[in-house]
């Protein structure tokens, strides 16, 4: 199951998360709720302070199992190996939650009928949010309220959104992209959001079709979905629909032209980070758009490129995109040292590496983390990804790299639409890299591992990766664990 939508359904007298497609109103209030409350929200929690040693809101501090009460646990091994264990009762308010958290249910009885919110500052925190962990271990974002207010302010003016606007609702809401520029975008302008709880193509195509709306925003994956509908089953979208902006990963120039031939609709590419509350660059609405370009800076935010010591590059120089604004994050939660390492003189340094041109358009070409040395050489791994994904045939490629010895190789990953050889691929590649640049091996995948808004996890594509998520268990003899 790619996208998740949890409520809370009481059973024995307990309120727990299940999964539920239809998803309900929990789901919608659920972070508005907790602002007004001056709470603080966790993907899935209320904090009624910042907490440590809290596992799913920050982390965890100890190895623990919380277990039901029918569970077997070997208290002795748990205990040799520094593990906690806790039981969760059967029923009844005494159920185990993390320390200094709230039930939604408990919130929503005991809050006036009336609209009295709780005064906050724009400086409080309005939730915890986690980065994707796309190359690393996820971090706990810290947004607070003008964070978001910020990112309101700076895509005001480039959506222009009005309460006649209605928006298709597919992206999840306990990721940030979805979160801002979906829900709270749909709030604050008091336009339409139609909700499209579990994600197929068939069903994204269905509700389209069926509510006529005005702005559709998602990820690349789902148009190319889409566009692979629409050109099946030779339809054009509804002429209601007046803009499309995709975000989250780069979205293929010939996807985009091949996507507004085919529905008639114009796409905008985005770009912004957990830290930016989504969005802070866009192709702008009425401007030029510019093949592999994110666009411009929104008000609000600044951004610049520059090397390893900070210092900012000339238009058309590669170094890392570092940005400033208000509605840029304090930091990451319980992580004085990866915070002190992100931010330089006010700036925060994305990660991404990349180039402004002289008409003030950025590009990303690439992720810091990412970049392969290969015999002293600097390798862009999107680079190689693009001319792999010329080929025809190929549907999606990761490239990273792999240390043989003592040199680097670079190992490409795809998926295909069709019968091709590594060898045809190679071969493809070589017409237009430098040798150096040439995949030393080609595996093909039925599916490459993707986060919820479809960026690649390379992570896991790494031989000796390990889900650090997990606790894991080596036999090594009766009763004991590792």
């Amino acid at each position: 199951m790619k996208w998740k939508i949890f409520s809370r359904k009481k059973r024995k007298g307990q309120w727990r998360l299940i999964f539920k497609p239809a998803g309900d109103v929990a789901d919608i209030m659920a972070l508005p709720g907790a602002v007004i409350e001056g709470r603080i929200a966790g993907r899935y929690l209320l904090a009624s302070s910042v907490t440590a040693g809290t596992v799913i809101i920050q982390g965890v501090g100890r190895k623990g199992i919380l277990a039901g009460v029918d569970v077997a646990v070997d208290h002795e091994a748990a205990s040799e190996h520094d593990v906690d264990v806790a039981y969760q009762p059967r029923s009844g308010r005494a159920s185990l939650r993390p320390a200094e958290t709230i039930n939604f249910e408990e919130m929503v009885l005991k809050a006036s009928d009336e609209f009295v919110p709780v005064s906050t500052t724009p400086e409080d925190m309005a939730c915890i949010l986690y980065t994707s962990g796309t190359t690393g271990r996820p971090k706990g974002v810290k947004l607070t309220i003008k964070n978001f207010l910020c990112e309101q302010q700076s895509t005001e003016q480039a959506l222009d959104v009005t309460p006649k606007d209605k928006i298709i609702g597919v992206l999840p809401f306990f990721h940030v992209f979805g979160l801002s520029n979906v829900l709270h975008t749909g709030l604050i302008h008091g336009a339409s959001i139609v909700l499209v709880p579990q994600y197929s193509p068939g069903n994204l195509l269905r509700t389209i079709m069926e509510s006529r709306p005005t702005l559709m925003v998602a990820i690349p994956t789902m148009f190319g979905h889409l566009l692979t509908l629409l050109q099946r089953k030779k339809v054009r979208l509804p002429d209601t629909l007046r803009l499309c902006l995709s975000g989250a990963a780069p979205l293929p120039k010939e996807m985009i032209e091949a996507f507004e031939r085919c529905s008639g609709c114009r796409v905008l590419e985005g770009y912004g980070l957990t830290e930016t509350v989504a969005a802070c660059c866009l192709t702008p609405p009425d401007g030029v758009c510019k093949a592999g370009s994110i666009g411009v800076p929104l008000p609000g935010f600044e951004m610049k490129v520059v090397d390893g010591d900070g210092k900012e590059l000339a238009l058309g120089e590669v170094g890392e995109i570092a940005i400033r604004g208000e509605g840029i994050t304090a930091g990451y939660y319980n992580l004085p040292q990866d915070t002190e390492e992100a931010f330089r003189a006010g700036w925060f340094l994305t990660g991404d590496i990349g180039y402004q041109d002289q008409d003030g358009y950025f590009f990303i070409t690439d992720r810091k983390k990412e970049i392969i040395i290969k015999g002293g050489l600097n390798i862009s791994p999107r680079e190689v990804e693009d001319v792999l994904m010329s080929h025809p045939v190929v549907k999606e490629a990761a490239v990273i790299g792999r240390r043989k010895g003592e040199r680097e190789e670079i190992v490409a990953f795809v998926t295909t639409r069709g019968e091709v050889s590594a060898r045809e691929l190679v071969s493809h590649c070589k017409q237009s890299l430098s040798n150096f640049k040439v995949p030393d091996e080609i595996f093909f995948m039925g599916i490459l591992p993707m986060s919820v808004t479809g960026k690649v996890l390379k992570k896991e594509l790494i031989d000796d990766y390990r889900d650090e998520r997990k606790i894991e268990q080596k036999e090594t003899g009766p009763g004991s664990v590792d």
